[in-house]
């Protein structure tokens, strides 16, 4: 009965034993952190997700791995915390890390740790490692001369543009030059403009008038000496700035007194509304030719000097 009694108690002491074992096995698999991939299968450069998760005691204290832990093979780019949610049970903690892998293996894992504040120090308690598998975007061959290149020889034309910027530099640049040119030599510019047209306009003029003249005494013709009288109203219309050629004879001597000039005009008259033939009309032309003279070299000396008063 005795030998019974012993091994009764020695059963019960190993079914106790065999229990606490395998509660506290039990409670250890509870607390163990869990690790997944949210796919099954990745592609290089591209992002995906990790989810990580923890249930604990309400009272511990734990830490999750951040982005200065080595994800190898994967890299961290970012990372969405949780709130802890609590009941009766225990509190759960959770993660999920967007991670990206370059690494060219075909079959890749994770395992990664939660660690556990307890008495000044932290435990590593790690996850069971999960795997992800790599997805090719090119087709797996051990033979180089099947990837042939498709060629494309159709030109595609490209849009002109317009570089407003090089543009705006250049206008700039060049007004500013002529700014700067014109402020430095802008006045003898100017002057030397209106020496040419002035000179231009007097040499028509004479080559006109002398032909005219030529005509007029070769071919004793009224016309002609006509035509010359007006070319020379005309001239001297722009050179003088006055309405010469709707002034009468008298208002033209009122603008130039002049002996010479009276009796040529008169002549002029003469012959061309009289009809009345005169041996002196080509001299009496030539005194028209020589106020203009006289006009010209007037106007040009006026032009040089206010050239000089101006500088």
């Amino acid at each position: 009965m005795r030998q019974f009694f012993q091994s009764f108690r020695f059963l019960s002491y190993l079914l106790i034993g065999l229990g606490l074992l395998f509660s506290e096995e039990g409670l250890a698999q509870k607390r163990k952190p869990r690790g997944v991939f949210l796919t099954d299968t990745i592609e290089i450069g591209k992002p995906f997700s990790y989810s990580f998760s923890f249930f604990h005691d309400p009272g511990q204290e734990v830490f999750f791995p951040d982005s200065s832990f080595a994800f190898s093979p994967f890299e961290v780019i970012d990372q969405d915390f949780f709130t802890t949610r609590t009941d009766s049970s225990g509190s759960l903690d959770s993660t999920v890390y967007r991670l990206v892998s370059f690494d060219v293996s075909s079959r890749q894992t994770l395992a990664l740790p939660v660690y556990v504040y307890s008495g000044g120090d932290c435990t590593e308690v790690y996850s069971e490692a999960d795997t992800v598998f790599l997805r090719l975007s090119l087709p797996v061959t051990t033979r180089l001369d099947t990837l042939s290149l498709q060629t494309d020889t159709q030109v595609e034309m490209l849009l002109r543009q317009f570089n407003y910027p090089v543009f705006v530099v250049v206008l700039l640049s060049i007004s500013l030059f002529v700014t700067l040119v014109y402020w430095l030599f802008g006045r003898g510019i100017m002057k030397q403009w209106r020496m040419f047209q002035l000179q231009r306009r007097h040499a028509d003029f004479v080559r006109t008038f002398n032909r005219l003249n030529r005509n007029a005494r070769e071919r004793e013709s009224t016309t002609e000496a006509e035509k010359a009288v007006v070319i020379w109203k005309k001239y001297l219309e722009r050179v003088e700035n006055k309405p010469f050629a709707t002034y009468t004879t008298r208002e033209i001597l009122d603008n130039i007194p002049d002996e010479a000039l009276e009796n040529a005009l008169k002549d002029i008259d003469r012959i061309i509304y009289g009809k009345v033939k005169s041996d002196q009309m080509d001299s009496s032309l030539q005194i028209l030719k020589n106020i203009a003279q006289r006009s010209y070299r007037r106007r040009r000396l006026e032009i040089a000097r206010a050239g000089k008063a101006i500088s």
